[in-house]
């Protein structure tokens, strides 16, 4: 069963979790951080979803342009 949540509750772990990122940032490369995170991500999304939905995302994944954060917000 899928879970529904609110915006509100979506940006609350988002920044929950960016802080942990950014706390990791303090003795990690950033590149490092990020391919944890990913890693954790494709293994979270390949649990959850069906194959024609992990590809589907993958896909969206590729095709969404992303803004960097400014370098203050990340250091």
């Amino acid at each position: 069963m899928k879970k529904k949540h609110s915006d509100k509750d979506l940006e609350k772990i988002y920044h929950e979790v960016f802080g942990d990122a950014v706390q990791y940032m303090d003795t990690y490369e950033i590149q490092a951080v990020a391919a944890t995170y990913m890693a954790i991500a494709m293994r979270l999304y390949k649990t959850h979803l069906d194959e024609d939905e992990y590809k589907s995302m993958i896909q969206t994944v590729m095709e969404t342009e992303v803004r960097p954060y400014e370098a203050p917000k990340v250091h």
